[in-house]
Order: structure tokens, then sequence, then C-alpha cells
């Protein structure tokens, strides 16, 4: 493992601190005050999150998900992991640092969102897709700065062409690509969910998955090519990322004439236990499901198999014991990359 992923995982010795169990999250943090804070806080996101995405709770998990804190001034981080498995997701693990602040209205929700979209999609997905959407619900100054990256990588030659953008599975070996991944991941996740909403932001990965990245860009966002996508949304970073619902974002030319969503995005902001203003689902779930992958494949992402998950999250007929499962089919990490503290890892 090379010394990047090794930053991005932490792990090393231990979390002192009080713990704190809710429904779904056991907290280990500094102090009970605060383990409590983020139990709660990551239960609520757990919550609201869902109806958003999906427009409903998703159901308990059988397990609770460890979630370690480390409060100070560090730069805010986060990494979770989990298993697929014949359709299974388990085996949740979430380290969470930075200042309180910043765990509570950025880290968290954003490493929530990714738990939210593996008990949907069951699967690996693209990493852009899954951090531009987690990326969305962060703090306005995180966001800001995102933009503020892509912005300076457009006419470079850092800039990842979404040609090789859509596709892409891994993290890139260099830290600086990394974080151009991030950014252009969180403007095209938030330039498609501003053109329609965020269930067909849903629908479109579920069939590019499924169908490839041309026949599903034609299908929900009337583009013809990923280069027709591309010069649009260059030109929406270039005019400055203007709200697409606003008359001024209105005014930007676009090659086709999608409706615009009119649900608020998403934002979670709070200096205590965050009380997120979220945009109300629309029409859901999706007609259709990604496909199965193969047993034997493994990776560093996530995902499954397909499953009836468009009708809901409700268990499976039938649910081997853990101890007969396979080795998982996928091993999952996610990462939301700032400036990790490498002494930071659960035991």
């Amino acid at each position: 493992m090379d010394a990047l992923h090794a930053c991005l995982l932490v792990l090393a010795t231990t979390v002192p601190g009080a713990n704190f169990r809710t429904e779904n999250f056991v907290v280990t943090a500094p102090t009970q005050e605060f383990a409590q804070q983020v139990g709660e806080a990551a239960e609520h996101y757990r919550r609201e999150l869902a109806h958003v995405w999906l427009g409903r709770e998703m159901p308990r998990w059988d397990r609770p998900c460890p979630i370690f804190v480390k409060v100070g001034d560090y730069g805010a981080g986060g990494a979770t992991s989990f298993n697929f498995d014949r359709g299974e997701v388990y085996g949740w693990k979430m380290n969470v640092q930075g200042t309180a602040e910043r765990i509570l209205d950025s880290v968290l929700p954003h490493e929530v969102n990714h738990t939210i979209f593996a008990c949907y999609f069951r699967r690996p997905l693209p990493r852009w897709a899954d951090e531009g959407a987690a990326s969305l619900i962060e703090h306005d100054s995180e966001r800001m700065r995102l933009r503020k990256i892509h912005e300076q990588v457009l006419r470079t030659t850092r800039k990842i062409p979404l040609q090789q953008l859509l596709p892409m599975r891994e993290y890139p070996s260099e830290t600086q690509q990394v974080l151009t991944l991030y950014a252009e991941g969180y403007s095209l996740a938030d330039f498609l969910i501003q053109l329609r909403n965020k269930q067909v932001y849903l629908q479109f990965l579920g069939m590019a998955l499924k169908s490839g990245w041309a026949p599903a860009l034609d299908q929900f966002y009337g583009y013809k090519s990923i280069d027709d996508l591309e010069h649009d949304l260059d030109q929406w970073i270039l005019a400055g990322s203007p709200d697409l619902n606003s008359p001024d974002g209105a005014m930007l030319a676009l090659s086709h004439h999608m409706p615009r969503s009119q649900s608020p995005v998403i934002r979670g902001q709070s200096e205590s236990l965050p009380s997120i203003e979220l945009g109300l689902a629309n029409a859901f779930p999706p007609a259709s499901v990604p496909h199965p992958l193969p047993r034997t494949e493994s990776a560093t992402i996530r995902e499954g198999l397909e499953q009836p998950v468009a009708t809901g999250f409700e268990p499976q007929p039938t649910r081997q014991p853990r101890r007969q499962l396979t080795v998982p089919v996928h091993v999952v990490t996610t990462t939301r990359t700032r400036e990790f503290d490498p002494s930071f890892s659960p035991r």
C-alpha cells in the first residue's frame, strides 16, 4: 500500500474515550458528550439523507456501524469501509476527524451518505459519483474549496477528462489528482442534479452501470455524447457555477433543454447537532437496477448484486449467517480526503 492510501485509511493504535450507542451506530469519542452528539447526528443524517435520496427511511442494520472520532485541530477527513457479498452490505466501519464543528457539519454527513448509496446500489460506484454526491452535503467552505480546485485545473493538463473520470473505480495515485477527482466529481454531481433531481441522478447511475454512460446520458439528460456534457460542464464552471434554477443560471447556454429541478440543494451545517435543510424527495423509485457482479471479483470500492432495491430496502428472504458467507465480493473503502493524522485509527 502506498503512502497516500496508508494515510487515507488511517489505521494504527487506539481511539481513547467514551462510547455511545444508538440504533445503528456505536461511537467512540474523546468525551461522553461528544460521543452522544456524533451518534445522534449520525442517526439524524442517516434518516434525513435516506428520505432525500430514496423517499423513505432505511431499515435498521443487522449490526451497528462503529464510528471512531478524533477531535482537534486536524484537517477534516474521514474513511468508511464496508463489504458486499451477494447483495448483502455489512461490516461497516467509519473513522472521522477534525474540529468538532467540521465533524458534525461536513465529515459525518459525507460519510453517512456513502452508506446510503451502498445500501441502494449494492455494488461499486465510480469514485466521482459517490464522492461528488457526498460532497454536496458539506459546509459551504468545503464546497467552495472543491469548486476553486476545479476552476484552477479546468484549462490545465491536470484536468481529468470525463471519458476517463466517468468509469474511474480507484483513486488516482497522486494526491493532487485525488483532490481533482473530488472537485470534478462534486461539480458534475451538482450540475446533473440541478439539471433534473436527485432521484434521476440515481436512475442515471443505475443505467450507466448496466448499459454504459452514453446511453444513460442520452436517456436521462438528453446528451448525445460525453463530449457534449463535458463542454456544457466546462462552460458552467467558467461562468462561476451559477444556480441553474435561478434566472441568471437559466441564461447559461446549454446544448439541450432539460427541465430544471425545483428542489433545494442538499445542505447541512450547524455548530451543534446538525439540522439539515434537505429537498423533498420526488417520484421514486427508479425502474431499473444495476446488474450483478461476478462473485469472484474483488475491488477497493463498493457494491454487490442486482436486488429489487428500487422497491425499498426490505431484508432478503433468506440470509446466511455471517460465518457461512463467502469472502466478500467487494471490500469497499470510501475516503473523504483532506489532511489525515496517520496516528488515528481504531483497534
